[in-house]
């Protein structure tokens, strides 16, 4: 029996049906049962929302602690429906779907195949019933992509404006920095041959390493850094006039391991902000489903490039992470809703999830072929016409 193949505007459509559904079920179960459809942080965006449309501080509303930015997106709550910031958040999901066929399609997987990777992110269930509960996870994941694709297609004034507004969005994007500037090399993104390079009998010296470090500052990686750092300090010092200060995000250990992640692969720059995402994830010493939105959009992406079979090991691995993630939220259900002292089993499966999330790191950066995203300038059409993974590292183990 074969698959039918669907072309992404299909796909989309059926996502949207999908979704429009689910909304539609939420209302329902809203209004007639005692555990109810839509998050508790909908609740909160609302309410904020509802003190912008009085003229006051969005911060008024305890637990409150997002961009005002949200709060006045969603201000037709108030004004027009209190679904209305669920069909944005829909929204965003279609766009991150959409952008995902189209990055895989600039790197040279035919359109039959990128569309049948999006469809991991449109048809995935999770996404879609994290998306209708009110979640605003698929927004982030709509400027990451988005900045992404700018810079792929060296839309590079926006891609960097973008990336300031995603991490004045939610901080942990600005892990993506070290990657992103990696990248912007002069030789591989900018395509300018570098005059004299180094000779190998050099790199011992510390001239070679002097010259090496004062070469990556170069006027682009200023650039870069410079807009999207301004929009960043610029949008929190707007944010900050309009209401409370907003509590500084303390960087924990993961930090360095995401660091040396984005240096590692940053010329890979799908793979470093999807290794990095899953990390921090990983390591965040507070860690919800929604937050496993932040690289379920990123995964279609990379997975053509990994010697994993589904079949096999790949299954596995989905299966052990979805069940650590079933334990884990099981125990979490019966305390928050049953009352019951599940401290310790909650202790112990998150244990068991960490244990679990550490061995899929370890496998996917094992199975990784590691391709750059540029050569001389042009984005590297990495898998040809045909898609077919390059396994040329794998069979010379």
């Amino acid at each position: 029996m074969s698959i039918p193949k669907l072309s992404i505007t299909t796909i989309s459509i059926i996502a949207v049906v999908l979704r429009l559904t689910l909304l539609a079920y939420g209302e329902w179960q809203d209004a007639n049962m005692q555990v109810k459809y839509t998050d508790i942080d909908y609740k909160v965006f609302s309410d904020a929302a509802r003190f912008i449309t009085l003229g006051e501080s969005p911060y008024k509303r305890s637990t409150y602690r997002y961009t005002p930015l949200l709060a006045f997106l969603l201000t037709p709550n108030i004004y027009i429906h209190k679904s209305f910031g669920k069909l944005v958040f829909i929204l965003a999901d279609i766009v991150v779907g959409v952008l995902i066929h189209k990055i895989l399609c600039l790197r040279g997987l035919n359109e039959q195949k990128a569309a049948n990777y999006s469809a991991l992110w449109l048809l995935n269930p999770i996404v879609a019933n994290i998306s209708t509960r009110g979640n605003a996870e698929s927004l982030l994941g709509a400027m990451v992509l988005l900045t992404l694709y700018c810079i792929l297609v060296k839309k590079f004034l926006f891609a960097s404006i973008l990336y300031g507004l995603s991490v004045h969005f939610k901080i942990y994007p600005i892990i993506y920095a070290i990657p992103l500037l990696v990248l912007l090399d002069e030789e591989d993104y900018q395509g300018l041959r570098r005059k004299g390079k180094e000779k190998e009998h050099d790199k011992s010296s510390w001239r070679y390493w002097v010259g090496k470090m004062s070469r990556f500052v170069t006027p682009t990686r200023i650039e870069f850094a410079l807009i999207s750092g301004s929009v960043f300090f610029v949008l929190n010092g707007i944010m900050y006039l309009l209401g409370s200060l907003l509590g500084l995000v303390l960087f924990i250990p993961q930090i360095g391991l995401v660091t040396l992640l984005g240096i590692v692969f940053g010329k890979d720059i799908l793979f470093a902000c999807f290794i990095q995402t899953f990390t921090f994830v990983a390591y965040n010493k507070v860690c919800t489903s929604q937050y496993f939105m932040w690289y379920i959009c990123l995964f279609p992406l990379i997975i053509h490039s990994t010697a994993i079979k589904f079949k096999y090991k790949g299954f596995l691995m989905l299966f052990a992470w979805i069940s650590g993630q079933a334990i884990w939220l099981y125990q979490a259900y019966l305390l928050e809703f049953l009352g019951e002292n599940t401290f310790l089993r909650i202790w112990m499966a998150s244990i068991a999830f960490f244990v679990i999330n550490i061995w899929i790191l370890t496998e996917i950066v094992k199975n990784h072929n590691y391709e750059k995203c540029f050569e001389l300038g042009k984005i590297r059409n990495v898998w040809g016409n045909s898609g077919d993974i390059k396994n040329d590292k794998h069979q010379q183990r």
